[in-house]
C-alpha cells in the first residue's frame, strides 16, 4: 500500500521534487543552493542521509558545466622511480588494511574499493602511472632492435605475443597505418597500486585491446560485451542523467565509474576476472570494461584489429559522426591503402577489405550524386593524406575526411559530404567538391 504523505503548510523546508514538507527526516538540504528534497524523492533514491556536505541535481549540474580541466583525474606532481612508486604502493596498502600487503584477500579489495566509491562523505587518494609510452620509458617486453640480447630475449622478441609486434602483424588492420598511433599501434604501460582505477570504456574505433600483467599483484576487471553497450550506456545515463546532459561524450573521458552490480541490476551482462602477472586479458570491440588494480603491480596494453574488426570499426566511425566525436584515424584512408597493396593482403584481409570497399562505395556514390543534384559543379582534387588530422575533419561532424569533402568561398572550413547544407548559407555554385579519387579511380 503506498503513503500518501499531506503537505504541511508550517513545513520549513519543501521538497522541490513532490512539493511537500512533511517527513522532515528524510529531508535534505542542499549545501549549495539551500533547496530542498526527499531522499526518497531523488533519482536514484538515497538510503540515509549522507554525512558531510551534499549538493542536489542542479548544482552537480553547474559544477559540471564548468571548464573539463576542472573535471577528472589530478595530474600528479611529484616523479617517482620505479622503485620509490613501489615502496610508496606496498605502505599505502599494508597500513591501510594494517597487515602485510601479500595477505590481503583480493575479495576484501573488491569490498573495500567499491565501499569507497559509493560513500559520498569519505576520500582516499591513490596514484597510478597510467599511459606511459613504451618509446619514451622502454617496454616490458624484449625489442628485436635491442642490443646485446639473450638467446631466450631474442625468441621473445619476435613472438607474435609481443605487444610491440601484435598491431603490426599482417593479420592486423593497423599494420597499414603510418602513423605510431601511441596507445594503439605503440603500447603504453600502466604502473598501478592498491585502488588505482580505469574507468568506464571501449577503445577507439572499437577495436580490440590486448593487456599483459608483467608482474606484481593482481588487477581486477569487469566486462560488457559489446553487444550489449548501449544497454550500458542507458543504464549510466540514467543514473546520472545530470552529468551526461552536460556533457555527453562523459563517457569517452574515463572519468565514469559505476557499480557492477547497479548494471546487472538494470540487465547489464557483466562478467569479472582477476588477472594475475604472466597472464593476457583481451577485450573485443565495443566491449566495455572497466576494473582496479589489487596493489603495486606493472602492465602493458596495446590494439590490433584483425579482419572481422573492418566491419565494426566502419559502423564505429558512423556512431563517432553522430556523436560529433573525433576519429583517430580515417577508416576510409586505411582501406584505400590496403586496396592498393592487395598483393600483402592474406584472405581474411582481403576478404574484408573488399566488402567494406563495395559498401564505401556505394556510399560515396550516392552522396556524390545528392551534391551536384543540389548544384555543385566545381570540383578540386586534394591529397587529404598530406594534411594533418585536425586539418581535415568536418567542421560539422569532426570525422576525419579522405575520399571527399565540400568547402566554400565564404570560410577556410570544410565539411563531409553527409553534411554539405550545414557549412553556411551561401549558394551551390559557391562550393566546390574535394575529391581525392575519381569514381573511376577508387580500386574495386
Amino acid at each position: 500500500m503506498q503513503a500518501n504523505y499531506e503537505a504541511d503548510p508550517l513545513a520549513k523546508y519543501i521538497c522541490l521534487n513532490c512539493n511537500r514538507g512533511d517527513v522532515e527526516e528524510a529531508m535534505l538540504l542542499c549545501d549549495g543552493c539551500d533547496d530542498s528534497y526527499h531522499t526518497f524523492c531523488l533519482i536514484p533514491p538515497l538510503n540515509d542521509i549522507p554525512k558531510g556536505d551534499w549538493r542536489c541535481p542542479k548544482c552537480v549540474c553547474e559544477e559540471v558545466k564548468k571548464p573539463i580541466e576542472a573535471f577528472g583525474f589530478e595530474q600528479a606532481t611529484r616523479e617517482y622511480t620505479l622503485q620509490q612508486f613501489g615502496e610508496m604502493a606496498d605502505q599505502f596498502k599494508a597500513e591501510y588494511f594494517n597487515m602485510p600487503v601479500h595477505m590481503v584477500p583480493t575479495e576484501l579489495v573488491e569490498k573495500e574499493f567499491w565501499r569507497i566509491t559509493s560513500s559520498i562523505d569519505e576520500d582516499v587518494s591513490v596514484e597510478y602511472g597510467a599511459d606511459l609510452h613504451t618509446m619514451e620509458h622502454g617496454s616490458g617486453f624484449p625489442l628485436k632492435n635491442s642490443v646485446c640480447l639473450m638467446a631466450d630475449d631474442q625468441q621473445y622478441s619476435e613472438s607474435n605475443w609481443n605487444l610491440n609486434n601484435m598491431p603490426i602483424l599482417e593479420e592486423s588492420v593497423l599494420a597499414y597505418i603510418n602513423a605510431d598511433i601511441s596507445g594503439m599501434k605503440i603500447p603504453w604501460m600502466y604502473v598501478g597500486m592498491c585502488f588505482a582505477t580505469f574507468c568506464w570504456h571501449n577503445e577507439d574505433h572499437w577495436s580490440y585491446s590486448i593487456n599483459y600483467l608483467h608482474w606484481g599483484e593482481p588487477k581486477t576487471w569487469y566486462g560488457v560485451p559489446g553487444t550489449a553497450a548501449e544497454k550500458l550506456e542507458t543504464c549510466m545515463k540514467r543514473a546520472a542523467p545530470e552529468l551526461f546532459q552536460s556533457q555527453p561524450d562523459l563517457l569517452h573521458q574515463l572519468v565514469t565509474i559505476l557499480n557492477p552490480n547497479i548494471l546487472m541490476n538494470d540487465g547489464v551482462p557483466v562478467y569479472r576476472t582477476d588477472q594475475h602477472a604472466g597472464e593476457f586479458v583481451v577485450t573485443f570491440p565495443r566491449a566495455y570494461h572497466a576494473g582496479f588494480n589489487q596493489g603495486y603491480n606493472f602492465a602493458e596494453a596495446v590494439n590490433f584489429c584483425p579482419a572481422d574488426w573492418v566491419k565494426l570499426g566502419r559502423e564505429c566511425v558512423d556512431h563517432y559522426s553522430v556523436l560529433r566525436r573525433y576519429c583517430v584515424f580515417s577508416h576510409d584512408e586505411i582501406v584505400c591503402k590496403m586496396a592498393l597493396e592487395a598483393d600483402r593482403l592474406n584472405l581474411g584481409i582481403a576478404t574484408a577489405c573488399y566488402l567494406d570497399m563495395v559498401e564505401m562505395i556505394d556510399t560515396e556514390k550516392k552522396l556524390r550524386k545528392s551534391l551536384l543534384e543540389w548544384g555543385v559543379t566545381k570540383a578540386q582534387r586534394e591529397a587529404f593524406e598530406l594534411l594533418q588530422d585536425d586539418e581535415r575533419q568536418c567542421d560539422f561532424c569532426k570525422t576525419t575526411c579522405f575520399l571527399s569533402a565540400v568547402s566554400c568561398t565564404c570560410t577556410p572550413a570544410f565539411v563531409c559530404l553527409r553534411h554539405y547544407s550545414e557549412l553556411c548559407k551561401c549558394p551551390p555554385e559557391q562550393h566546390t567538391l574535394k575529391y581525392r579519387y575519381t569514381l573511376d579511380e577508387l580500386p574495386l
